[in-house]
């Protein structure tokens, strides 16, 4: 291969795996000498190994070196959890106070080692550079520089919410193109009134004691790798639901898909309300019990303890949302048309629990446009141990849905695996995350019962899949992967993990003081570890 053109070896390089680019590289002086600095060839596997689903201006302006680390990134972040181990973890970096455009009350109340305690929600945009916070009154974006900076957080981008006072949530972000990120922004409001600048009269809806309000803002955040960083508002609803009907939701183009209770509501977010449409239809599973949604190949499906229901987006007859309320309380009518649902049961797998149903699902995501998708399922089971005690195991069921838009009946939803969970520290994983073909990853919380004396444990497992040879149906896998400890913290709660396995960055969001007061910590997981 030594007596290749320069320029085919490059070429060759090019379709390796990262790992054996790696190895490639270590064989002789030339061709690490090719490779190492080949600003061209890892920016084309960069490309390649993030997809779609990846912010691509996060590598703007990146050097040869910085290319190939991110590159090498999942390989580092396997190298490090893979076996169980508990790797030092690194410093962490807090977000800086900038008092510029806030007012002296706010200043006020700042702690010397906590600027933003107010902060009620973090989501780090896949790529690992920016990251996004919010609190009641701002949007904030920062810049956290390559990866393996240890520079200070730059806020790139500030934006005024309006929010009606109450905590926000981040529901559902997704990148929408190589520089641009919708963002989709809950409250729950349980006031009989809406604030006054929502516009919204109060004879115009009937709010009852089981009543309660969800407003949902869609914001567009564009990001590019040159010139300036932007936010817009793409449309915000009210809905008025059933008190204790949890709202889960999805993004997909202009549509938003919700799961709202026993409704599916379908949203065209707009800009302009003239424009924006709303439907909903009554779902006929009863359950919904830690359901999700996701939208694929042109439906949108809502998984619950039951099973599937797909609603065809085609065809649907809506209305415009109007005053930008939606009422969609118990025993009220239907919004618009949308076609009959498809349903896809897990009556089978499930008919051993001694539990109805099961819970906390856990969509793998990003959901692809098209082929096999999964998602994975808590199920209870009872079991006795060796003194004939009866006792609750807990497993994971992983399903694998293969849809065809053009066949339904012909689709299928398989159970392929069932992990045991019942000997590990915690029992319910948070966050599913993908590395490689074949492999992916948990996080895992981990809370005492007495959080303020003994605080809180960061777990990750990774546990390797060949998708190529699924486990039979149903087959036990002793152990979800090896578990090693990310992050402890001897006082504080988990709220909320992000993690970017590319750039060796996780972003968490803590609860000081029962939870009134917030921290973010941002980590380099790789600032101390040996270079793949």
């Amino acid at each position: 291969m030594e007596t290749l053109p320069a320029e085919l070896r490059v070429l060759i390089a090019k379709e390796l795996p990262t790992r054996d680019i790696c190895r490639l590289q270590q064989t002789c002086k030339a061709f690490y000498d090719l490779i190492e600095d080949n600003s061209e060839l890892w920016r084309e596997h960069l490309r390649r190994q993030c997809g779609t689903d990846v912010l691509w201006s996060s590598f703007s302006g990146f050097t040869a070196s910085e290319l190939r680390r991110a590159c090498t990134g999942i390989l580092r972040f396997k190298h490090r959890y893979r076996r169980g181990g508990h790797p030092k973890p690194p410093t962490p970096r807090l977000l800086p106070y900038n008092s510029e455009h806030d007012d002296l009350q706010h200043q006020q109340r700042q702690e010397s080692d906590n600027p933003y305690p107010d902060i009620s929600a973090t989501f780090l945009v896949p790529g690992g550079r920016f990251l996004i916070t919010v609190d009641k009154k701002w949007l904030r974006v920062w810049d956290l520089g390559p990866p393996g900076s240890l520079s200070e957080p730059c806020e790139v981008v500030r934006y005024e919410l309006n929010c009606a006072d109450t905590t926000p949530e981040i529901a559902d972000v997704i990148v929408a193109d190589k520089d641009t990120v919708h963002l989709l922004i809950q409250e729950y409001y349980p006031q009989p009134t809406l604030p006054q600048s929502f516009g919204i009269d109060r004879s115009e809806y009937n709010f009852g004691h089981g009543s309660t309000f969800t407003l949902l803002h869609r914001l567009e955040i564009r990001l590019p790798g040159k010139g300036p960083h932007s936010v817009r508002e793409l449309g915000r609803l009210c809905v008025l639901h059933s008190r204790g009907s949890e709202i889960c939701a999805t993004q997909d183009g202009p549509i938003v898909a919700f799961g709202v209770g026993e409704r599916v509501l379908i949203w065209g977010a707009s800009d302009s309300l003239g424009t924006s449409w709303v439907a909903s239809a009554t779902r006929t599973s009863q359950s919904t019990a830690g359901q999700d949604v996701f939208c694929h190949q042109g439906y949108a499906f809502v998984v619950d303890s039951h099973g599937l229901q797909g609603f065809e987006l085609a065809g649907i007859t809506h209305r415009p949302v109007g005053n930008g309320l939606v009422d969609l309380q118990y025993g009220g009518p239907d919004i618009g048309n949308i076609p009959p649902p498809l349903q896809w049961t897990h009556q089978q797998t499930f008919e051993d629990t001694f539990r109805p149903g099961a819970s906390d699902f856990m969509l793998h995501k990003p959901v692809a446009d098209e082929g096999p998708l999964s998602y994975d399922i808590r199920h209870p089971r009872l079991e006795i141990d060796a003194t004939q005690r009866d006792f609750v195991s807990y497993a994971y069921v992983r399903f694998c849905f293969c849809f065809r838009p053009d066949s339904p009946s012909a689709s299928s939803l398989l159970p392929t695996k069932r992990y045991r969970t019942a000997t590990q520290p915690c029992d319910t994983p948070h966050l599913h995350f993908a590395l490689d073909e074949g492999v992916g990853g948990y996080i895992w919380y981990y809370c005492t019962p007495r959080p303020a004396e003994h605080g809180s444990t960061i777990y990750v497992s990774i546990l390797e899949d060949d998708p190529d040879f699924p486990e039979p149906a149903g087959s036990v896998v002793e152990g979800l992967g090896d578990f090693s400890e990310m992050f402890p913290h001897s006082t504080q709660v988990v709220l909320n993990i992000s993690v970017c396995p590319l750039s060796g960055r996780v972003a968490v969001l803590w609860a000081r003081e029962y939870e009134k007061d917030r921290v973010v910590e941002i980590f380099e997981l790789y600032d101390s570890s040996p270079t793949t």
